[in-house]
């Protein structure tokens, strides 16, 4: 009998846990979907009209002036280059109005990635579990470096790798390159202007990699050192190298079960 009491009372307390596992899978399933639909409806509120009536997006068409280098790498020259990709504008003087912490936002056509950016130099990780309007959240909001500013060399932004796909989670993507030749560009509007930044190395390191202490150069020899060592630890060869004096974005986000596992896209400024 007493054996019996045993077997039910064991029964009883899995099925409890399991029960309990239940409910926390089910509420977080249901918190990050409605934090992603927080986010779409933020979009929407600062969302733009674009000039393009037959499109729902918007043209960036940019001319500026690229240092270019030859097939030898020996002989350069100076042209006016046009790019054109394609995003939703939003206005970021609005979304400024609405959180002065607020730098900017950040999006890659065809991905979830589509959010604000913050930046608080004084509270560097304020944002990593606050959503845009500084509440609670635990997919929190996208961030800007503290050490970073508009003119750095190295701007580097940190997300969320979340299970539901949303954040940073399309980074681990582009470990495959077939997923980088679709999606080769990523959009940054800031109150200086809406820039497209070409993916050209894609990285898996530790939390501690040297690439985290690059923010600032100021020579050409110390900048061409950082991309060659970009270049070098690429999972693979896209064909670009940037050239001294363009911008870095890094976006960076963690993956696999090792909490100092990270992933890296890093895209130069066109």
């Amino acid at each position: 009998m007493k054996k019996k009491i045993s077997t039910i009372a064991v029964i009883s307390v899995f099925s409890i846990i399991i029960l309990l596992c239940v409910v926390s899978i089910v509420s977080q399933k249901i918190t990050e979907h409605n934090e992603k639909a927080e986010f779409e409806k933020l979009a929407e509120i600062v969302a733009e009209e674009t000039t393009n009536t037959d499109t729902e997006t918007e043209t960036i068409r940019k001319p500026n002036l690229l240092k270019v280098s030859d097939f030898d790498n020996e002989v350069q020259a100076e042209q006016t280059v046009y790019y054109t990709t394609y995003y939703e504008p939003h206005s970021i003087s609005e979304l400024i109005s609405m959180n002065s912490e607020c730098f900017g936002w950040i999006s890659i056509s065809g991905t979830n990635i589509n959010y604000p950016v913050m930046h608080t130099p004084s509270n560097p990780q304020k944002y990593l579990n606050r959503n845009f309007y500084g509440e609670y959240s635990y997919s929190g909001t996208p961030f800007l470096d503290s050490r970073c500013f508009a003119d750095s060399t190295n701007l580097i932004i940190y997300g969320h790798h979340m299970n539901n796909g949303t954040m940073f989670a399309d980074l681990f993507n582009y470990t495959d390159y077939s997923y980088f030749t679709e999606h080769p560009i990523v959009v940054f509007e800031t109150k200086g202007g809406a820039f497209a930044y070409s993916v050209f190395s894609v990285m898996k390191v530790k939390s501690d990699d040297d690439w985290y202490r690059f923010t600032t150069v100021g020579t050409e020899k110390s900048y061409n050192s950082r991309i060659e060592y970009a270049k070098e630890k690429s999972i693979y060869d896209t064909g670009i190298t940037p050239v001294y004096g363009q911008q870095i974005l890094t976006l960076s986000t963690c993956y696999g079960y090792n909490q100092d596992d990270r992933i890296l896209v890093l895209a130069v400024r066109n």
